[in-house]
Order: C-alpha cells, then sequence, then structure tokens
C-alpha cells in the first residue's frame, strides 16, 4: 500500500482541489464583495457609537466618511483617533455629534488649534480624557492582542497626565521587580473608519505612504469600514500582497469615494487642498461652522455632489500625477 506522496502528485490534487496558488490568479466565486454603498455601510456607526479614525494631521483623513456620518445625524459618538488629529474630530463636534474623545493633539497644523474641540473643551460640552502619543497605540496594542490592559513605564509619575486623567492611568506594582508603573486601558473602537488610496472589493487596503496606525485600529476595532479612493482588481493585491497594510478579513464593508480625504490629502494621489482648508479655519474661528457644514455636507445629498461642488478642475490640480 503506497504510504507516501510525490510533490507533484501533491501540487496536482491541490490544483483539482481548487488551490490557485500557481499560474494566473482566478477568483474564488464563492468570496463575497465587500463592496457597499455608503448608506449601507455606515448605518454601522449609531447613536452612541466609540468611533476609531485614522489619519495623520492632513493625510489620509477620512472626510468622505465623516461627511456621511454627519448627514444620517449619528450623535453622541466617543471618538479613538491617532496621535495626530484634527479636522475629522472638529468638525464633528462642530455638528454636536461628540460625547468624548481620547486625544494627544486636535489641531489644525498651520492655522492653529481646532477651535470647534477647543471652545467645546472649555465649556465642558465635550468630555476629554487627555492621553499622550504612547498612550494612544500601546492603548491600541492592547486592543488588538485581547489584552486586559497595556503597560508604561514609571516616568509617567513625573508627568502631569496620571493626574488630570486619573481613571485612564491606573499606578501598579510590577510583579517582577516590585517597581512601580502605569497600567492603562485597551482602546477599542465599536468601529474603526479608515480612508485609504486603495483596496480591493474583498478588504485588502493599501496605505502607499506612510503607515497612520489603520492596520493596528482595525485589528483593534469590532467592525471596520474602509473608505477608498480606488478599488483595484484583486489580481493587483495579489501580485504584490505585502503592499497590503489592512488585510480584508478584518474588514467588514469597503465604499468606493474618490477624493475621499479630501480637503486633506491622500499618499502618492493628492496633496491638501489648502485654500479648502483656509476657508474652513476661518468659519470655525467665527464661529460659523455650521454654514460650512450647510453648505458642504447637507447641501449635498451625497459624496459624488459634494466633490461636484469643489469642482473637477479644482480636484485635478491637487493630483500628484
Amino acid at each position: 500500500m503506497k504510504t507516501t506522496t510525490t510533490i507533484e502528485e501533491a501540487v496536482q490534487s491541490e490544483r483539482l482541489n481548487g488551490f490557485r496558488g500557481t499560474g494566473p490568479y482566478q477568483p474564488d466565486r464563492r468570496r463575497k464583495s465587500k463592496l457597499k454603498s455608503a448608506e449601507e455601510a455606515f448605518a454601522a456607526v449609531k447613536d452612541g457609537c466609540v468611533l476609531g479614525m485614522t489619519c495623520t494631521h492632513y493625510m489620509s483623513l477620512p472626510m468622505a466618511g465623516v461627511r456621511q456620518i454627519l448627514r444620517q445625524g449619528t450623535r453622541n459618538l466617543t471618538i479613538m483617533p491617532t496621535p495626530s488629529a484634527g479636522l475629522a474630530i472638529d468638525i464633528l463636534i462642530a455638528a454636536g455629534a461628540v460625547k468624548k474623545t481620547f486625544v494627544s493633539y486636535v489641531g489644525l497644523e498651520s492655522y492653529g488649534l481646532a477651535p470647534n474641540f477647543r471652545r467645546a473643551v472649555e465649556k465642558g460640552e465635550v468630555e476629554v480624557s487627555d492621553c499622550d502619543e504612547a498612550t494612544v497605540i500601546y492603548g491600541y496594542r492592547a486592543a488588538a492582542a485581547g489584552l486586559p490592559y497595556a503597560l508604561l513605564p514609571a516616568y509617567y509619575k513625573m508627568t502631569s497626565l496620571p493626574k488630570i486623567n486619573p481613571n485612564h492611568y491606573r499606578e501598579i506594582q510590577d510583579p517582577f521587580t516590585g517597581r512601580p508603573c502605569f497600567a492603562i486601558p485597551p482602546l477599542k473602537p465599536d468601529v474603526a473608519l479608515i480612508h485609504v488610496p486603495q483596496c480591493d472589493e474583498f478588504g485588502n487596503a493599501r496605505q502607499l505612504g506612510g503607515h497612520h496606525t489603520e492596520n493596528l485600529m482595525a485589528k483593534a476595532a469590532d467592525h471596520v469600514i474602509i473608505t477608498a479612493d480606488e478599488i483595484i482588481p484583486t489580481e493587483m493585491v495579489m501580485s504584490d500582497p505585502t503592499r497590503t497594510t489592512v488585510p480584508g478579513f478584518l474588514v467588514n464593508s469597503v465604499v468606493r469615494m474618490p477624493f475621499g480625504a479630501h480637503p486633506g490629502s491622500c499618499p502618492m494621489r493628492y496633496s491638501t487642498d489648502e485654500d479648502h482648508m483656509a476657508e474652513y479655519a476661518r468659519l470655525a474661528d467665527e464661529g460659523r461652522t455650521c454654514d460650512y457644514i450647510q453648505q458642504y455636507v447637507h447641501n449635498c445629498a451625497n459624496h459624488n455632489e459634494y466633490l461636484d461642488k469643489i469642482g473637477a478642475s479644482r480636484l485635478l490640480n491637487l493630483l500628484f500625477y
């Protein structure tokens, strides 16, 4: 009785059973596309939701998704951003959609601090959990790994963070050395909103520039929405799999939203619309963000109407190529 199998026989057997690791890529028709409309995808962002949002300053802002959240009138959000957030949080606060946010920085870069964020915090309208960058990153790592908490070194006792945020920083004893350290809770969003330049229909997302905690936040969250400038063929993903930033098995919904980071930039695609940012900053400083929201959100039934309002020539001038 034959008990061994040659490599050639094994490969042939796998091919007969549907193995597609060799030769041209052929899609498995049993796979279900995750492409959805904005309305269908963002139904997952409900009142009281804990929402994670990726970006680095103006880069890869999930602004098309944020505008959809504003159109559907979601309220009482808790926002878990990246360590360097700004416009996306500021406009949600101006619309009265935010109850609490975890922050290390919220600003508009050259235009100063985010005006609506600052006013809301000063008036006590939004609860703030003050964190530094390490706290945000390690909080996401703890959630991604399913850990009950993350640890920070003893020198945090020399900072003001444990004093101003005692519910987030708990001094404990290192069981190995007996020395003090600080425990912080995991940061686990109900929904993560991530914008990328490219994604296939199954949720394999590519960030073409520097990564902005996309993979980490996707692992930490219960539900992941990808908005993408371009939907690429899965053959392209398979031809260069190491370019994938967020693997599709972590993703629940994919929404095609060209220029979805506007007025922010998207690596290898388009630059920041400085004139538009200046317009937002001016209206926000004057306490007139509601005028901005009315013009660019509520007067636009969807993302395509928003792009029409911005204008094709203006958008084309932002392209890198």
